[in-house]
């Protein structure tokens, strides 16, 4: 890939990284507050979100037979190594754990939109990066670096500060529902990445795929149930379908996006999407929904966002090899090992 077409694409799929994410979010927001007396149903919105995940496989069988004229036949056995044999039990009892983990963090998200404002709880959700580290750190045994350790500090103070704002967090229980959709996001992170390791693109797709296929069976079980208990109210002819499909739709986009432009590029670049993604919802809630920005909002948010950078971009590996170019010091991976030397 020529060097001026991969910055095209670079380009095109952080803007949509972080149009898509925004949108949905704010899609999401006006579905559940359009009209809640008559319509205000945060597990159906996540079922109906997640049932369109079934899509994920197909459109990756599409892209791999035009861009790597490969068979559709060669694509799906190379992808089904995911499961092993025999797949389609493999594929239940390997997939249904992870729809838990996939509907807790969606689910407690929509919940945490129906009390503090889009830009707030987008905020505090990506303070889930931080939670990866740990994470990562105690269980898939990744070693901990200072500039992770600065970035839990400026994640925790972040939220704190952000909890302190009426005008964007006026419920405390949104801010615990998006603190605890922070915390189940990053455990299904890990998880996949402990239970799956290095997936490739066609395996990351047909898993999805079948996470999909799976909740649109089984999870419309307790769908039902919310539905017809009236936990989740829906009256038929108030149903506001354009932000209803629009959030289905762009959470699908969304996951598109992160799935090819992590296997077309790298992380770092879905990375700055996100990041792009939280001011954008802050001008959204500005301009459309009149919130007041106010200090405590900017300040919170912006640790928040540093501390997403600290997580996500080798800054780290930046510092070192500044520092070893100047040839007076020698900083090893771990916390735990750093060796000053004379120059």
């Amino acid at each position: 890939m020529s060097e001026y077409k991969e910055l095209i694409i670079s380009c095109f799929i952080v803007v949509g990284v972080a149009v898509s994410w925004a949108c949905s979010t704010q899609f999401t927001k006006s579905a559940l507050s359009l009209d809640s007396r008559r319509f205000y149903a945060p597990y159906t919105l996540v079922w109906f979100n997640t049932s369109f995940m079934t899509l994920c496989f197909p459109v990756y069988l599409l892209y791999n037979h035009i861009r790597n004229k490969t068979s559709i036949r060669e694509s799906y056995r190379d992808a089904s190594t995911v499961f092993g044999k025999p797949m389609l039990r493999n594929a239940i009892l390997r997939v249904t754990p992870f729809l838990v983990m996939w509907v807790a963090p969606n689910y407690s998200y929509s919940q945490s939109l129906g009390h503090i404002s889009a830009s707030a709880a987008s905020s505090i959700l990506s303070s889930n990066t931080v939670i990866v580290c740990l994470l990562s750190w105690a269980i898939l045994k990744e070693p901990l670096l200072i500039s992770r350790c600065v970035a839990v500090i400026l994640a925790v103070a972040g939220v704190v500060i952000i909890s302190l704002d009426r005008e964007f967090t006026a419920s405390a229980i949104g801010i615990g529902l998006a603190l605890f959709s922070a915390l189940t996001a990053a455990i299904y992170k890990v998880g996949f990445k402990f239970v799956n390791g290095n997936a490739t693109l066609g395996q990351v797709s047909l898993f999805m795929s079948t996470l999909g296929a799976i909740d649109l069976c089984l999870n419309s079980i307790p769908t039902g149930i919310l539905v017809y208990t009236g936990a989740d109210h829906i009256e038929l002819g108030y149903i506001p379908w354009l932000p209803l499909v629009g959030a289905a739709l762009l959470s699908m986009m969304f996951n598109f996006l992160v799935n090819f432009g992590i296997a077309l590029l790298n992380p770092l670049v879905i990375s700055v999407g996100m990041v792009s993604g939280l001011p954008l919802n802050i001008a959204i809630d500005i301009v459309f929904r009149g919130i007041q920005t106010t200090p405590t909002f900017l300040v919170g948010s912006t640790f928040i966002i540093v501390s997403f950078v600290l997580t996500t971009f080798p800054c780290e590996e930046k510092v070192k090899k500044w520092l070893s170019s100047r040839g007076n010091i020698d900083i090893r991976n771990d916390i735990h090992e750093v060796r000053y030397q004379n120059p």
